[in-house]
């Protein structure tokens, strides 16, 4: 009976069906087609394994993921960042202000060693025995070495005597980015420098030869930069999304420091916003610097 019914059932899906489309007046046939249960089954399966594949990959592959519940919105991930680089700043911050307290409570408890330390062996201290007037070859060499490179250094003019009263204006200042002026100089407004529109990722160049004084993030001005040069001048650097060097570096004029971004609440796309101080007094950087 159970063998019966089996055959019976496979025939049913073997079974050919035709599909007819006719004209409603002529009854004339437009398209035909023959199925089975079996090849009807089949196409049925083959479209809805398609429509599940290509809603999966729409959903993983695109932003569309982002509008499910509780995976998080897609704004949040420049946010998830900056609140990391934050993070590792006020841990840094927070171990030197324990090596600090802990340095002062040492102070405070009489527990620092403030013993002299015993002079190394050999007539030391006296001093008659040397001569002035002996240079060494390997003195000379190095002498005769930064001379040179006085001599044909162009980030600075070493004419003393030139009678110029602005310092500034003798010292040949690069391009810091390849961009525009989007946001001049204005004390009024307390804008104390130019911002210069450049493409995201750009290369950031320091204007002059100087040393890294400060390189460290701003929740309003992003990632900054700055950088003490000769003659009390100080260049600034802001908005960058990377910085390439840290606070002690020595640098050279054109080197790259940072990466043009758009970090910082006050920053509106990627540009530099980049300031010029001398003596404690702020500079228009277009008086020096073509842009």
């Amino acid at each position: 009976m159970a063998e019966k019914f089996t055959t019976k059932r496979n025939k049913n899906l073997k079974d050919k069906f035709r599909f007819v489309v006719l004209n409603d007046v002529t009854f004339e046939e437009k398209f035909s087609l023959s199925l089975t249960r079996t090849n009807v089954w089949i196409f049925l399966s083959v479209v809805a394994f398609t429509l599940i594949f290509l809603t999966a990959a729409a959903i993983i592959y695109t932003p569309l993921k982002y509008f499910i519940p509780g995976f998080g919105d897609y704004n949040y991930r420049g946010q998830i960042l900056q609140l990391q680089f934050k993070t590792d700043s006020l841990q840094n911050a927070l171990d030197a202000r324990e090596v600090w307290l802990e340095n002062v409570v040492n102070v405070a408890n009489g527990t620092i060693d403030s013993t002299k330390p015993p002079l190394a062996k050999g007539n030391v201290g006296d001093k008659s025995q040397i001569n002035l007037n002996e240079v060494k070859p390997e003195d000379q060499q190095l002498r005769k070495e930064v001379e040179d490179a006085d001599n044909y250094s162009l980030s600075y003019n070493a004419n003393q005597n030139s009678g110029a009263v602005d310092e500034v204006k003798q010292m040949h200042l690069m391009d810091p980015v390849d961009g525009y002026v989007t946001d001049e100089y204005d004390v009024k407004k307390e804008h104390f420098g130019i911002d210069i529109a450049a493409k995201q990722d750009a290369p950031v160049k320091t204007v002059l030869d100087g040393k890294i004084v400060s390189a460290n993030y701003t929740f309003e001005t992003g990632y900054v930069m700055v950088i003490q040069h000769p003659n009390n001048l100080i260049s600034i650097y802001k908005h960058n999304s990377r910085l390439l060097k840290k606070a002690g570096d020595m640098i050279k004029a054109g080197e790259v420091i940072a990466i043009v971004g758009n970090t910082g609440e006050l920053s509106t796309g990627p540009h530099l916003h980049f300031e010029l101080w001398h003596n404690g007094k702020s500079l228009n950087p277009k008086d020096y610097i073509v842009f």
